[in-house]
C-alpha cells in the first residue's frame, strides 16, 4: 500500500481563478487543497486568450506556489474566429499542448505521478484515459457542471457523449457535489461504478467563526451571486424586494457579487423605484469582508431558476444563517425546516410570503445548532480524508 503522505496526486482544473478572473473554480481550488492536507498535490490550468495576445509565442507559462500547491497556469492565444471550423481544431490542439506543458512542470516539481484527478469533463478527461491506457496511472473524476441537468439542456452532441460515457467508465470513481448532480449524469449514460457525493470545502474563515445574535432593529436579508440574471432570477428578486418594501420597512436587502448582469440589475432597481434605504449593492467581496457581510446576515436569499448547488448556501449554514432557497438542483439536500425554508423557483408570490412569515417571526432557526451541525461537516480537514480515502482505494484497486 502507498503511503498517502508521498502520494502525488496530479490535479487537471478546467476552471481555476486566474490572471483575468479570480473567481472560476474556487471550489475547486478548496479541494484540492484539502487533499493536500495529506497527499503531495500540483495543479495544472490552461486558459484560452482570444484578445489583447502580447507574447510572440502561443503559449505563456506562469508557475507558482499557491497555498502550498505547486500550479500552473498555461495560457494559449485563441484562433482567429474567421477560420472557422479550422479555427476551432487549432484551439483543441493548442488545449491539450498547453495541458501537456503544464503537467511536464508539474510532474518534474512532484517528481513523479501516482494519480490523475480531472476537475470537469470532457476534454480533460481524455488525458486522465490516456494516461490510465498508456501508463497504468488511474484516473478521479469530479463534476461540478450543471450541463447534466435537463433544465439545463448543455449536454448534446453524438461524439461528446459517447467520449463522455467512456471516460466515465474507465474513471477509479466519480465524485459530484451533490446526489441531484450524480443522479443526472447516469440518466445521460454516464455510468461508473464508485459514485460519490463530496460536497464543496468551506473556508476556514467561515468555519472557525462563531455566529453571533443580530442586534439590529431592522432584518438583514442577504444575497450572494455571480449576477448572472438567467439562471440567478435577479430580476425576480428585485421585483419581490420592491412589492415587500410597499408593504413594510423593517429590513434591509444586501446583493452582493458582480458579474454580466451587474449593471442592468441596478438599473433595473432604480425603474422599480426600490427605496434605496431598503436595497444596497456591495459589488464584489472576498475573504473578511465577504465573512463579516454574511455574519451580519440574518437570512440567505437565494431564487434561482436551476443550481447545482452553490457554495454560498454552505458557507451561509456554516455561520449558522438560515437560507431561503428554490427547490432547484441539489438545494434540496442541504436546505431542510431545521435550517432554511425552500420555495418553488419563479414564484415571486411565495417568496413574498415567506420573507414576510419570517419577518412576522413565523419562521424561527437555531443559529448555534445550524453552525454547529455544517461547520465541521464542510472543513477542509473532513473533505480531505475523504478525498484521500478515495485516492488510496484508486491506487489499492
Amino acid at each position: 500500500m502507498i503511503d498517502r503522505k508521498k502520494l502525488k496526486v496530479l490535479h487537471l482544473a478546467r476552471w481555476y481563478p486566474n490572471k483575468f478572473d479570480p473567481m472560476p473554480g474556487l471550489f475547486i481550488q478548496r479541494h484540492i487543497e484539502a487533499a493536500n492536507i495529506y497527499c503531495e498535490c500540483g495543479v495544472v490550468y490552461t486558459h484560452l486568450v482570444r484578445k489583447d495576445w502580447d507574447s510572440v509565442s502561443s503559449f505563456v507559462t506562469e508557475i507558482s506556489m499557491i497555498n502550498g500547491v505547486p500550479t500552473a497556469k498555461v495560457y494559449y492565444k485563441g484562433a482567429n474566429r474567421y477560420l472557422g471550423p479550422l479555427g476551432k481544431i487549432i484551439n483543441i490542439y493548442r488545449f491539450y499542448k498547453a495541458n501537456r506543458i503544464g503537467i511536464g512542470v508539474i510532474k518534474s516539481e512532484l517528481e513523479g505521478i501516482d494519480l490523475l484527478h480531472i476537475h470537469i469533463l470532457t476534454r480533460l478527461g481524455l488525458i486522465g484515459l490516456y494516461y490510465k491506457l498508456t501508463k497504468g496511472i488511474p484516473y478521479i473524476v469530479t463534476e461540478h457542471w450543471s450541463r447534466y441537468l435537463d433544465v439545463t439542456s448543455g449536454f448534446k452532441g453524438v461524439f461528446r457523449k459517447f467520449i463522455t460515457r467512456v471516460v466515465v467508465r474507465y474513471a477509479s470513481a466519480v465524485t459530484a457535489v451533490t446526489k441531484n448532480l450524480a443522479d443526472s449524469m447516469q440518466m445521460h449514460g454516464l455510468k461508473n461504478l464508485n459514485y460519490l457525493i463530496l460536497p464543496n470545502v468551506v473556508d476556514n474563515v467561515f468555519v472557525k467563526y462563531n455566529p453571533k445574535k443580530k442586534e439590529n432593529n431592522k432584518v438583514n436579508f442577504l444575497h450572494v451571486s455571480c449576477f448572472e440574471d438567467k439562471s440567478k432570477n435577479i430580476s425576480g428578486l428585485l421585483r419581490v424586494i420592491k412589492e415587500l418594501s410597499l408593504e413594510r420597512d423593517d429590513f434591509i436587502f444586501t446583493m452582493v457579487g458582480e458579474g454580466i448582469d451587474m449593471v442592468d440589475m441596478v438599473q433595473y432597481s432604480k425603474k422599480l423605484g426600490i427605496d434605496e434605504a431598503k436595497l444596497r449593492f456591495t459589488g464584489l467581496l472576498e475573504g473578511k469582508n465577504l465573512v463579516d457581510e454574511m455574519n451580519n446576515a440574518d437570512m440567505l436569499v437565494i431564487f434561482s431558476h436551476y443550481e447545482n448547488f452553490p457554495v454560498v448556501i454552505n458557507e451561509s449554514l456554516s455561520l449558522g444563517v438560515p437560507v431561503i432557497a428554490t427547490r432547484v438542483g441539489g438545494i434540496p439536500e442541504r436546505v431542510n425546516k431545521r435550517n432554511g425554508i425552500l420555495v418553488k423557483p419563479g414564484d415571486e408570490s411565495q417568496l413574498l410570503y415567506e420573507l414576510g412569515a419570517y419577518l412576522n417571526g413565523k419562521r424561527k432557526f437555531n443559529i448555534r445548532n445550524i453552525h454547529k451541525e455544517f461547520a465541521k461537516e464542510f472543513s477542509a480537514d473532513r473533505i480531505g480524508v475523504k478525498l484521500n480515502e478515495m485516492y488510496d482505494k484508486a491506487i489499492n484497486d
